[in-house]
């Protein structure tokens, strides 16, 4: 509003120049961006190019997978007591789970978490992220919109290129049991078998490869993933 004033009396005098033209354009962004980014994939102004409708959909695309996630398998609390004492607030913590394989689940956010499974995985996959040419990796992000969940992604593949994991292998990912779902089966697609959760802290997963010889797997958020961020690692 205050743009469009100082056009307006800019106009008043009768003058169309550079600034009633720029006043009249910063106060219409809002709207006219996202109709301009539908229509331009990016701008070059000298040597800085902008690239708006990929940033866009980089954005949403982001938003989406990860909401998928937490609907898919719940949304992991552990250490749910430290959480609670340091006040923790941050995107709803009661959505409810929808299973892969029409499994009946929910999700009681707010029930503590045992003593007894703190990290109830440790030490039963092997102890180790790789073994016998299979590897689990992870990478973690902030969940869009919220300060205290993380979006992971966790990967199982192969460190042998004469022995890659063939499409359609089952791969089954054990989570903490404050997961809704804590079991979950995947297949190979192009190499890889993929998961993404959506948890509050670090925790140890558990994989097993599902060929003629079976291969287990065990990942600790809080020490394997290098570049996991420290809010994450430190829960």
């Amino acid at each position: 509003m205050l743009c469009l004033a100082l056009a307006a009396a800019d106009l008043l005098g009768h003058r169309v120049n550079p600034i009633v033209i720029g006043l009249i354009a910063l106060s219409t962004a809002p709207w006219s961006l996202p109709w301009f980014a539908s229509l331009v994939q990016s701008l070059k102004v000298g040597t800085m190019e902008l690239n708006f409708r990929q940033q866009i959909e980089a954005k949403i695309d982001d938003h989406e997978r990860a909401v998928a996630a937490a609907l898919s398998s719940g949304i992991g609390r552990p250490n749910l007591d430290s959480a609670a004492e340091a006040g923790t607030v941050g995107l709803s913590h009661s959505m409810a789970a929808a299973p892969d394989r029409g499994e009946a689940a929910s999700l009681d956010a707010t029930a503590p978490a045992s003593p007894e499974s703190d990290d109830p995985n440790k030490s039963k996959f092997g102890g180790k992220p790789v073994a016998n040419g299979r590897k689990m990796f992870a990478t973690v992000k902030q969940f869009p919109g919220s300060t205290d969940l993380y979006t992971v992604r966790v990967s199982v593949g192969s460190t042998d290129s004469l022995r890659p994991l063939a499409d359609e292998t089952p791969v089954i990912f054990y989570l903490h049991d404050t997961f809704a779902q804590r079991e979950n089966r995947k297949l190979v697609k192009n190499g890889t078998a993929n998961l993404e959760i959506v948890s509050w802290g670090a925790f140890t997963i558990g994989a097993v490869v599902e060929e003629s010889n079976e291969v287990r797997l065990e990942l600790d958020l809080a020490k394997d993933v290098p570049d996991a961020p420290v809010a994450f690692t430190s829960r």
